[in-house]
């Protein structure tokens, strides 16, 4: 199995249907998403602290909680390009989008 993180120096649009996001790894610890308009144009950043947990090979749990108390667990896998999300907003029930990921830098 390889544990190595592949995202880490990369961005990834990211398509869940209800909303696009960009994805950007700065290292295995620091993470921004960014919204994406219907034209690919990108959203000011928003900067969380993740932690990777290797699943098997090119699959990762990614984990955040933000400032504000929202929890996002990702299963980001890397083979098939394609993600789930996990988030639950303060005070409100549990949410799951599944959809695609396409590295563009």
């Amino acid at each position: 199995m390889t544990d190595a993180f592949p995202g880490v120096g990369h961005r990834y649009n990211v398509d869940f249907g209800a909303f696009k996001t960009q994805l950007h790894f700065i290292s295995e610890t620091q993470m921004t998403y960014s919204p994406l308009g219907d034209d690919g144009s990108v959203g000011d950043p928003n900067p969380v602290t993740i932690a990777i947990l290797p699943i098997r090979d090119q699959l990762f749990l990614v984990t955040w909680t933000e400032t504000e108390g929202m929890t996002v667990v990702h299963l980001e896998d890397y083979k098939m390009m394609t993600i789930v999300t996990n988030i639950t907003p303060p005070g409100q029930p549990l949410f799951q989008l599944s959809g695609t990921m396409k590295e563009v830098a």
